[in-house]
Parts: structure tokens; sequence; C-alpha cells
């Protein structure tokens, strides 16, 4: 099913330190751009800030790469609708507006809110008791192999 209310769609491309974000209306127009800390307080205000564009925060659809962490929690709990987007797939829709394939966050964060978008098909909605976000323990022992549990 997709969802075709939302007012405003949010890319968040990830960064190590600092996420970058564009907001775009269901026509395409850039609304807002901004770039946040990694860290607890910045997110939180983030979202506080998502919150006094959109009053209803079910009416944000919200694209990242990553569907896990911290940033994904918050916003998901907070009511925002979060999709997955894998990043295989955000450079083929990354050919759409550019064949360079340079990276540039700005430019990222605006094809993941426009693929959301034209695309949500493509993307999976973040429910907080998807195991995507929640990795098993003991996977990164699995991982590292037998001499790393000993």
């Amino acid at each position: 099913m997709v969802e075709t209310d939302y007012r405003i769609y949010v890319g968040i491309d990830w960064g190590s330190e600092v996420h970058q974000a564009c907001v775009l209306d269901h026509e395409r127009r850039i609304v807002a751009e901004r770039s946040f800390a990694h860290a607890g307080d910045a997110v939180a205000e983030f979202a506080q800030w998502l919150r006094e564009l959109v009053d209803d925060p079910g009416r944000v659809a919200i694209a990242i790469e990553i569907p896990r962490g911290a940033i994904v929690e918050t916003l998901v709990e907070r009511g925002f609708h979060v999709y997955a987007i894998n990043p295989k797939q955000l450079d083929r829709f990354r050919d759409r507006y550019s064949m360079s394939g340079a990276k540039d966050d700005r430019r990222d964060a605006f094809v993941l809110a426009d693929s959301l978008r034209t695309d949500q098909l493509c993307s999976r909605r973040v429910q907080l008791d998807d195991s995507a976000c929640y990795p098993a323990a003991g996977t990164f022992a699995r991982r590292r192999g037998p001499a790393a549990r000993r």
C-alpha cells in the first residue's frame, strides 16, 4: 500500500558526525534544508523542527539509508514515517540528477526525499519492532568468527 497523503518528504543523508536533510513538498519544491549533528540533543531538535513544519508527524515521510539507530528510533517514536532506501537504490536514483557520481550531501538528501516522493514502493517503512532496527545479540561476534568469541 502506498501512502499518498504526506505533506512533506524528507531526505536525510547520513554522515558519521553531521547529517544533511532536505524537505520537499508534494510538488517537489524545496521547503527547507538543514544539517544536524549526530548527537541526542541535535536529533531531538531536528525532530522538533520537523514538527514545526507540519503539525501531524504522520503526514511526514522520511527517507534514510540506515534503517536503525538513534535517529530512526527517535523519529519513529515521535510518529514520523521513516522509510529505508538501500544505498544501491540511492546510487541509481542519483543517476537521475547527475551522471558524475560525485558525492554531494545536499544533493543526496534531495535525491532521497524525491525518490521517496516518486517511488515509494521501492522503499520499506521502518517499524521499531523491525529486526533491521535491532540486530540480534551475538550477530557481530558470529561475523568476526570463533577467535573473537574467546
